[in-house]
């Protein structure tokens, strides 16, 4: 939750005493949260894949009530409340949040006051019923015997109030919305969130079918081909090796993937993926340092076997890593770990490039020879005669690199030839069935790859299109394949509440991954036109990125100190030859800019990874990617 959508209980506030008696009154100037609202927060108010991860750290399994918790109540005056209610010190609730913050590192705000009126409340009103101290919750003292203990209300409870005061209207108002952030979810609202929970699923599992065409690991479907078992002239000999035809067709009973032979399938419109990844300066997400792209065409892969985790198709993957001139003095430092002059030597030098010049360098990577590097004399070169070949965009969490391929100049949305986007980060839930995605660096260790100085723009795009190989292979052979047995293990060692929601979860996958299929046709992107960078709502959405990216693990920091540090012993001879061989970082020189050609990718930001905890990684939830498209093939100039 960021900022600009939360409010903070300010810290100046006196903490509470706990008064000597039951009923004292509360200072006017105290703020208070209903008690039922939050044990119910990291679910119902915190909207953000780590909510698990709080609730299993401060709720579950007594945390909360550990913690200890001065209780008060108010009598609400409501005809349908039977019971006055229970609140604590806001002071308190801000105290668990800034232990949530130290020990998660994670950016824990109260809910915006506009969107959720009954989480925070003030009583400094005059003439309304005040908080009174109730006593001290802790594992020696259950609730019901301390609201046993309230007394009665009385006149005296609230002052003078008058039945047609204002304040006392407010006052009700108040503890009607309090009261209702007490409730649970209402069933309709559960289905409706269910509903769509599927819906996101089944579009990811889909686009992993979708990969796994454009690869050559599944085939696609026949849609026409006649079932033979109405077929009544085919003899039962006949009927089985029609049976496996036709199931293949369909895309069910798939023999298991044999990585030591080439692709059994066609390659799907025989594309080329173009990966794109944006560095921006992390106190200030507007200037943008780094940009890596890298390009993988499947007419390299023909005959050529994947190998364990598509690791021999890596090879055939060609990476390019600009750096910006005008932004050569930021570096990255505190909360991920920069390293935009650690290129790594097998994927090539670093060029030099300037503003001006992005957008068209960037073109020149969506057309052949694709992301061949500079000065290669055995590079394909473009012709009037040269077929205009489809294209796949790739990334990690895409949607934000296409936002700043955006303010680059260069609009993705023009590509004539794009005929999809494929983000790993939704393509490794769907095959690993988890709900929240991963970081880069959790999904290559899964794959047994370490991913090397993460966070050059040039070795993440690199390493994301190593990640889809990795994952649309292993998706395909069983021995990898997630199974029920093992989402039952891990439901096993949850709570009570953990394993309810791992069945949902489970069931609502099982809705979603459906048998067979090729996934359907290509996502289209949509026809219609993003706002130029100084309009208003492109400002809010760089702002809105820009907010939603400072939130980080601590790990992360630690993590990428320990793999330089390890790189770094390793790596020592390895660079003392690559000085010897690698040419000086290569200063590109522009040239003319056809606009009608440039048709732009996007690009995956990836997170420097946690060594030691490979569980799921905590971004935002969500769906799949819809890209806006502007129509023509006119590229935003700079």
């Amino acid at each position: 939750m960021s900022r600009d959508q939360a409010v903070s209980v300010e810290r100046a506030s006196p903490r509470i005493p706990p008064p000597p008696y039951i009923g004292q009154e509360a200072p006017s100037e105290s703020k208070f949260c209903p008690l039922a609202a939050v044990t119910k927060w990291p679910y119902k108010f915190f909207h953000n894949p780590d909510s698990e991860t709080i609730a299993q750290a401060f709720f579950a399994a007594g945390k909360f009530r550990t913690r200890g918790w001065t209780l008060y109540y108010v009598h609400t005056l409501l005809s349908n409340a039977s019971k006055p209610l229970i609140l604590v010190p806001a002071t308190e609730v801000q105290d668990l949040f800034d232990d949530i913050k130290k020990e998660l590192r994670l950016l824990v705000y109260f809910p915006k006051e506009e969107k959720e009126p009954g989480f925070l409340l003030s009583f400094k009103e005059e003439g309304i019923p005040r908080p009174r101290y109730l006593g001290r919750l802790d594992l020696d003292h259950s609730l019901d015997e301390m609201e046993a203990q309230i007394p009665p209300y009385t006149d005296s409870d609230n002052g003078e109030h008058r039945a047609d005061d204002r304040s006392f209207a407010a006052f009700k108002k108040k503890m009607e919305a309090a009261i209702e952030a007490t409730k649970q979810k209402s069933k309709n609202q559960r289905d409706r969130k269910k509903k769509e929970r599927i819906g996101t699923k089944q579009a990811w599992c889909e686009q992993l079918k979708r990969a796994q065409c454009y690869l050559g690991v599944r085939p696609r479907s026949v849609p026409d081909m006649p079932n033979p078992m109405e077929d009544p002239s085919i003899s039962p000999r006949e009927l089985e090796r029609a049976m496996k035809r036709y199931h293949s067709s369909k895309g069910v009973e798939l023999p298991d993937l044999e990585v030591s032979e080439p692709a059994p399938f066609a390659f799907q419109n025989h594309v080329v993926f173009v990966c794109v990844d944006v560095e921006a300066y992390e106190k200030d997400h507007r200037p943008i340092t780094e940009i890596g792209i890298s390009t993988l065409d499947t007419h390299d892969l023909l005959g050529l076997p994947p190998g364990e985790y598509g690791k021999t198709w890596t090879k055939k993957i060609r990476s390019r890593h600009f750096r910006i001139k005008e932004t050569a003095h930021l570096h990255n430092s505190e909360y991920v770990a920069g390293c935009a002059d650690h290129f790594e030597p097998e994927f090539g030098v670093s060029e030099w490039i300037s503003f001006k010049e992005a957008p068209q360098i960037i073109a020149s990577c969506f057309r052949p020879p694709y992301s061949h590097p500079l000065g290669d004399t055995q590079a394909p070169t473009s012709g009037t005669d040269t077929p205009k070949r489809q294209l796949i965009l790739v990334g990690h969490d895409i949607k934000m690199d296409i936002d700043y391929l955006q303010k680059l100049g260069y609009n993705v949305a023009n590509l004539s030839n794009l005929i999809e986007a494929l983000d790993t980060a939704d393509l490794y839930r769907a095959w690993k069935h988890h709900q929240n995605p991963s970081k880069l660096g959790s999904i290559l260790m899964e794959m047994e790859m370490i991913g090397w100085n993460l966070h050059n723009a040039g070795n993440d795009a690199a390493y994301t299109l190593q990640a889809l190989l990795g994952i649309v292979i292993a998706s395909r052979q069983s021995s990898l394949a997630t199974t029920q047995s093992q989402i039952a293990r891990r439901s096993e060692a949850l709570e009570r509440e953990a394993r309810d929601r791992a069945k949902e979860e489970a069931h609502e996958w099982a809705v979603a991954d459906v048998e067979g299929g090729d996934g359907g046709p290509p996502k289209p992107l949509p026809r219609i036109g993003w706002p130029t960078s100084d309009q208003p709502d492109q400002r809010r959405t760089n702002a809105n990125a820009t907010q939603s990216s400072k939130t980080f693990n601590s790990n992360d920091r630690r993590t990428g100190k320990m793999a330089t540090e390890i790189h770094a012993q390793s790596q020592t001879a390895k660079k003392i030859e690559a000085k010897q061989l690698q040419s000086p970082e290569v200063e590109i020189k522009s040239e003319p800019w056809i606009a009608d050609d440039e048709e732009a990718g996007s690009f995956a930001q990836s997170i420097t990874e946690k060594l030691a905890f490979l569980e799921e990684g905590k971004e935002a939830e969500g769906g799949g990617v819809k890209l806006p498209v502007v129509k023509g093939e006119t590229a935003v100039k700079w």
